[in-house]
């Protein structure tokens, strides 16, 4: 349920719309009323409510005055005024819905249902957000997790070479020229790793493209990585392997 408050300063709308709120919206908690911007201010800091309805004419002050004096976070605003000029305005600070008075159920009703909807292509959006940054490698954990022999490992991107799939092992190569051998697909570690630094070759190696040094065309063509190590490249992914090397300025 959203933890809702209303300020207003007409004792008749704010009966009107507790009414509304308690017998058409089940889903709104009504925690507290208002009637001017400094008990909104100590009701906002008070309830921390999700949901705020909001009078824009306030005993000579205006709602606007208040959210430009506080910290709103994640609250929803629902302006409600007996004036449309303030509408633009209203709409510069992010408002859910803006309802002339007097106001009906159904308007309330319709301005929740936003707040819903509002809220889910916002949960969407962080999910596709975290989606992308999670397969580009942008996400906030920059190593690979792996489990081995005496527990789990952390494993820098930056210090893998390359991945050689065995069987339904995988074999990591690092920087400092050792490997860890893992109980892992290398397919399951390919969709671990960010896909701008690292590509799949071949079906049984996995390469950090930071460490190529040449493709060399002899021999159906093969990598040349900086630790010297020759990797062969598949024929069906040789042009999609070039173009990926022509950002990295490989040739």
């Amino acid at each position: 349920m959203l933890r809702t408050i209303i300020i207003e300063d007409e004792i008749a709308s704010q009966k009107l719309l507790k009414v509304i709120i308690d017998d058409y919206c089940p889903q709104l908690s009504l925690v507290g009323i208002a009637s001017n911007v400094q008990e909104g201010r100590q009701l906002i800091a008070s309830s921390s409510p999700d949901l705020i309805f909001l009078d824009i004419e306030l005993q000579g002050r205006t709602g606007f005055d208040l959210l430009d004096s506080i910290d709103l976070k994640s609250a929803k605003i629902i302006f409600t005024t007996a004036y449309d000029q303030y509408a633009v305005k209203a709409f510069k600070y992010q408002a859910i819905d803006y309802i002339l008075k007097p106001y009906s159920p159904n308007e309330i009703i319709a301005a929740v249902i936003k707040i819903k909807e509002s809220q889910y292509n916002e949960e969407i959006y962080e999910q596709l957000k975290i989606m992308i940054e999670e397969r580009n490698g942008h996400a906030v954990n920059q190593k690979l997790e792996v489990n081995i022999l005496e527990g789990v490992r952390m494993i820098d991107y930056d210090e893998i070479i390359r991945i050689e799939a065995n069987g339904s092992y995988s074999t990591i190569q690092l920087a400092a020229r050792m490997s860890v051998v893992v109980s892992k697909l290398i397919k399951e570690l390919e969709t671990q790793l960010p896909i701008d630094q690292f590509y799949r070759v071949h079906k049984t190696h996995l390469i950090n493209l930071n460490y190529v040094e040449a493709f060399m065309h002899e021999d159906g063509g093969f990598i040349l990585l900086s630790n010297n190590e020759q990797i062969p490249v598949a024929r069906r992914r040789k042009d999609d392997f070039l173009n990926q090397l022509s950002k990295y300025n490989i040739t």
